[in-house]
């Protein structure tokens, strides 16, 4: 009797089975009409297209096939619901034909509507002409204009001894302008080449100069020294100013020995300064924020510096004030994805683990004393922590 239970089950299932597959499908039938009073406007790197739809219940899509260069064919979909086409990727001005189909839900095309598009000059060529390079410390810097805020990469070559082209960086952005380097460079002369590239992998022409990277090493922690001008923050309780540079940045609240804290009530700004112990033309700041590894709650709250300035001389003043120092750099750190403090991305850790630099301009001074200027933390407290400092540059 069992058995039967389960062959009867079993039975209903299949059949079951059998009606879903049998569902009617709209296969075949007519395909919809055209679309009409077609108008295409160029934009940077794209077309957009606006249309008119049929008044035809068997419109489902309306599709766009169009090539970005020979060979590279693309489509473009815009449901029944709209009546305009953004067509993207084009790598230069080139007027070219469009086809538009009106599409059924049965897939049935309809006879293309062609229309003649032209682009107008793509974001990887305009970022292209705007590109400056020039030797840096270890390598070259880059500098360019991005207006239209396209998500592009710029590559950077050189060439080894043989004088084959190899990659040396690829930096992807889409601000409207920036800075970046390429390091890793030996102080010799070698060729330095730039290009742009899209996600459609368009690509713009390269740039090449011949440049000479300048020497660039990392200065040496045990030559650096605490100082305590007038004017200078206090150190919360029994901190010491090395904690800086001691190359610990575990430990957390635990230790005092992997982050330093200036005191409550130091104000806003505040500074603090300290002896290099030589005196070098510096290319890079780093520092490691405390609780990048241990204590990420820290991380973008409270004492967590977000704008400061270093300053730089070689003659501190006798009173304290800035009179004679040079600023060498406005710092402003940036919280990767954007959220509010209390949230952070894995992003956001990754930042700061990697640790905050800053790029110096070239033409500073070469200095021995340095100031860093606390302007604002994360939490607007009155008092900022880091956990530890790292200066590169070519020493004098």
């Amino acid at each position: 009797m069992q058995s039967k239970y389960w062959l009867i089950l079993f039975a209903a299932f299949l059949f079951a089975c059998k009606e879903e597959t049998l569902e009617p499908l709209n296969e075949g039938g007519d395909a919809p009409q055209l679309v009409s009073d077609v108008k295409a406007v160029g934009f940077a790197g794209k077309v957009e297209l606006t249309y008119a739809l049929p008044k035809d219940p068997n419109l489902f899509y309306v599709k766009a096939e169009y090539e970005i260069r020979p060979g590279k064919k693309m489509e473009a979909i815009a449901t029944y619901y709209n009546n305009t086409l953004t067509l993207e990727g084009f790598g230069d001005t080139t007027e070219r034909t469009v086809k538009l189909y009106s599409v059924s839900r049965s897939e049935v095309k309809s006879a293309p509507v062609a229309v003649k598009v032209k682009p107008l000059q793509p974001p990887v060529k305009k970022t292209f002409a705007s590109l400056h390079f020039d030797a840096d410390f270890g390598g070259i810097s880059v500098s360019f204009l991005n207006e239209d805020s396209a998500n592009v990469v710029i590559g950077v070559l050189t060439k080894d001894s043989l004088g084959a082209v190899v990659p040396a960086d690829m930096y992807y952005t889409s601000q409207k302008k920036g800075t970046f380097s390429a390091r890793g460079f030996d102080a010799k002369p070698r060729w330095f080449g730039v290009y742009v590239r899209d996600r459609w992998t368009n690509l713009s022409d390269t740039s090449w100069k011949q440049l000479t990277p300048m020497h660039e090493q990392m200065l040496n922690k045990s030559l650096f020294r605490a100082m305590k001008l007038a004017g200078d923050a206090n150190l919360h309780g029994n901190m010491q100013m090395s904690t800086l540079w001691n190359n610990v940045i575990t430990g957390g609240s635990a230790t005092l020995l992997s982050w330093l804290r200036t005191a409550n009530g130091s104000g806003v700004p505040h500074m603090i300064t300290f002896d290099l112990g030589v005196k070098a033309k510096l290319s890079r700041f780093q520092f490691i924020p405390r609780g990048a590894i241990d204590e990420q709650n820290l991380l973008y709250a409270a004492g967590d510096p977000r704008l400061f300035e270093i300053w730089g001389t070689n003659e501190p003043s006798a009173d304290g004030s800035l009179t004679s120092w040079t600023k060498l750099s406005d710092c402003e750190v940036i919280k990767p994805s954007g959220l509010p403090i209390g949230t952070q991305s894995n992003d956001d850790i990754l930042a700061a683990q990697a640790g905050r630099e800053f790029k110096m301009p070239l033409d500073i001074p070469a200095v021995r004393y340095i100031r860093l200027r606390i302007l604002q933390t994360w939490g607007n407290s009155d008092y900022m922590w880091m956990a530890e400092a790292t200066l590169y540059g070519e020493i004098q």
